[in-house]
């Protein structure tokens, strides 16, 4: 199925606050003059849910009358460094998103992606076993911090930073909040888990760039706050039926293109299974036999083989053999080749550093570019649907399969 959606729509939008208690993440890092505030954050998120629900942009449709918590969720980098504020969203007392905005200016476009009815992290779990492991390993160790940490992105666990006091080293114990299992310090491959900085990745664009997309970001929140209070309505706050009627009548507008093609979206049963699950869900659009996640690894690895996750020569062989189909990996993330591979009714692979997720879609809004993401994560879930921004800098590699 292939959904268009071209026009000009009005915004409206109801905004009814809900309380949630949240588990503290504790970290040493320290702000600077770049640090994105609690409370900007949460008007880039609103200003971001409120312009897609405008536009009934696909996977916004029942969008309307939803709400956004305005206490985060604080997601640190590995290197200490505060990297996202996730906002939950609500409707009905019901958990159906979460909008990421990156706490730093010098990250970039303020918007990472949206994730539509996403699986809530065992946060107490994670934190609990990662300090457990620290005192374990090291019984006369100090623990300095413990942080929730996108670890692998799109990976969220906890950290606990453990010093050694008699050697005076400092330890890192990350345990993922989903799986519950520990995750080795070490650097990830191509095939193998491992860990990574979000952050460090983000500043390869370079500070004086990112600045400048942070800027604009902030200046169409800025757009969209104005618009709508000059009609005497604050969108950070729950918006009165008398509000409605004054932003029905005459509001700001805004324009949209998108396609989104009809790719299920599959979980991943293990954590090495990210390739698999991706196979699974282009199989299933085309109409191709689908085999189960373990056939499709044994089909690569045998029994005597050590655990590791397939490598894009091997997605690139299952299109040929099993699809008839030429696979073609590039490094080349643009704008233009989603565009292009979308109108063309063909879903491809979108991977971050060693991981695959399928893009199915693709959304213009604002000069912006926007990509409809099935990410096969987390490990036993039926995954998680996504819009994320093309460009921020995590998808590394694509497979176009032609």
């Amino acid at each position: 199925m292939i959904k268009k959606q071209f026009g000009i729509v009005a915004l409206i939008l109801v905004i009814l606050l809900v309380g949630i208690t949240l588990i503290p993440a504790v970290s040493a890092q320290k702000e600077d003059n770049y640090s994105v505030t609690a409370e900007d954050a949460f008007k880039h998120a609103n200003a971001n849910m409120i312009r897609f629900i405008v536009a009934k942009a696909p996977n916004f449709e029942d969008w309307t009358g939803a709400s956004i918590d305005p206490k985060p969720i604080e997601l640190y980098d590995i290197n200490g460094q505060k990297l996202f504020y996730q906002f939950l969203v609500y409707k009905e007392k019901k958990l159906i998103g979460t909008i990421d905005i990156y706490a730093n200016k010098k990250l970039g476009n303020s918007f990472n992606d949206i994730a539509f009815d996403p699986e809530p992290y065992k946060t107490t779990e994670a934190i609990k076993k990662s300090k457990d492991i620290a005192k374990k390993n090291y019984p006369t160790g100090e623990i300095k911090s413990t942080s929730l940490v996108v670890y692998n992105y799109p990976s969220i666990g906890a950290m606990t930073v453990v010093k050694d006091k008699t050697t005076g080293f400092e330890h890192r114990i990350f345990v993922d909040a989903y799986t519950l299992e520990k995750v080795e310090d070490k650097p990830v491959t191509e095939t193998g888990p491992g860990v990574w900085s979000m952050y460090e990745m983000k500043l390869e664009n370079g500070v004086e760039e990112n600045l400048k997309e942070w800027q604009e970001s902030d200046q169409l929140t800025k757009y969209i706050e104005q618009a709508a209070a000059n009609k005497g309505v604050n969108i950070n706050a729950a918006v009165t039926e008398e509000n409605m009627k004054k932003l029905s009548a005459d509001a700001a507008t805004t324009t949209s293109t998108s396609i989104k093609l009809g790719v299920l979206c599959r979980g991943q049963e293990c954590d090495i299974y990210c390739g698999e699950a991706s196979i699974q869900m282009i199989s299933l659009y085309y109409g191709r036999p689908t085999p189960k996640q373990t056939s499709i690894y044994k089909y690569f690895f045998d029994s005597n083989d050590d655990p590791a996750g397939l490598n894009p020569s091997e997605i690139i062989e299952w299109a040929n053999i099993k699809w008839g189909k030429t696979g073609t990996l590039t490094s080349s993330c643009t704008s233009s080749g989603a565009v292009t591979e979308i109108n063309k009714r063909r879903p491809f692979f979108s991977m971050t550093s060693n991981h695959y997720r399928v893009c199915q879609g693709y959304l213009i809004q604002n000069g912006y570019y926007y990509m409809y993401i099935n990410d096969p994560l987390p490990v036993g879930s039926r995954g998680t649907p996504k819009i994320e921004k093309i460009g921020n800098g995590t998808e590394r590699k694509r497979i176009y399969i032609r």
